[in-house]
């Protein structure tokens, strides 16, 4: 199953929109390919250290999209779930 959410363009002023300490699953696209699934407590807090280049092999790969699916409530090991699905899904190319 795709991601559950909308596109968003991988900027700065995109992720400092999108609403904090939210947790769930994100993933970080370039032209419709898949580089990065991941999964934080707080989405938008972790989005904010990829756009500021914590990840070299991402930012090479110059990404113009992402995707956050927010899942309040569901606990660490079904956000795990969630994530190892779509990792399954996509094959990213930089996990």
């Amino acid at each position: 199953m795709p991601f559950q959410g909308e596109q968003r363009p991988y900027n700065r002023k995109d992720v400092m929109a999108f609403p904090g300490f939210r947790p769930g699953v994100y993933g970080i696209f370039k032209d419709g390919i898949a580089l990065f699934v991941g999964n934080s407590g707080d989405i938008k807090a972790r989005m904010l250290r990829h756009v500021n280049n914590d990840s070299p092999n991402i930012t090479a790969n110059e990404p113009n999209i992402w995707y956050a699916e927010i899942m309040a409530g569901a606990g660490q090991a079904r956000i795990e779930e969630r994530q190892k699905q779509l990792i399954a899904e996509y094959t990213p190319v930089c996990q």
